[in-house]
Formats: C-alpha cells, sequence, structure tokens
C-alpha cells in the first residue's frame, strides 16, 4: 500500500511531466506557425501597365509594380514614343529588386 507523501509525489511528478510537455508542444507549434506565416508570399508583389497619348504623332507607355503589404508603388518602366528626339527610355528598372528601384 502506498502512503501518502508517496501519492503526493507521484502526481506531483505528472503534473510537471505534464507541464513540460505541454510547454514543448506549445514552442514547437508556435515555431511552426511563424515559419509558415512568413514564407507565404504569394501575390504580394503586383504588376500592372499604363498608356497615354501625348499629342497627334507621340505618347508614352509604362509599367509599375505594387507591394500589396504596404501599399507602397513603384514605377519599373516608362518609354516615350513618336518622332525620333520625342521616341526614348526614360526609365528602365525591371531587372532590379522592388526595395532597390528608385
Amino acid at each position: 500500500m502506498k502512503t501518502k507523501n508517496t501519492i503526493w509525489r507521484e502526481r506531483l511528478l505528472f503534473f510537471f511531466l505534464g507541464a513540460i510537455s505541454l510547454g514543448i508542444g506549445g514552442l514547437l507549434l508556435g515555431a511552426a506557425s511563424d515559419y509558415n506565416a512568413s514564407t507565404l508570399n504569394y501575390g504580394r508583389y503586383q504588376i500592372s501597365s499604363w498608356a497615354t497619348r501625348l499629342d497627334q504623332n507621340s505618347g508614352a507607355v509604362g509599367a509599375f509594380v505594387m507591394d500589396t503589404v504596404s501599399g507602397e508603388t513603384r514605377t519599373v518602366y516608362m518609354r516615350t514614343y513618336g518622332k525620333p528626339p520625342a521616341s526614348r527610355a526614360v526609365k528602365n528598372d525591371l531587372k532590379k529588386s522592388f526595395h532597390s528601384i528608385d
């Protein structure tokens, strides 16, 4: 037959083992959920194009990229077209990362 002290020791042992197990499980689940949240960037950056007519013989075209998380928009490409002096690339940052675009 077990004594009263032995029963209390077993209960405390099982309580602390359960608390430690829950703590470790919580830490592991928390680490896993943070890892998955930081790797999901699908659709974060979106691109759109535009065009406008400046006069009868010239116009401009371009593209911009928007960061859907911060709402920041940056122009990555702009070109004027028309007669030779007006036809030129004003901006071409197509091969740069979003954060390095001026």
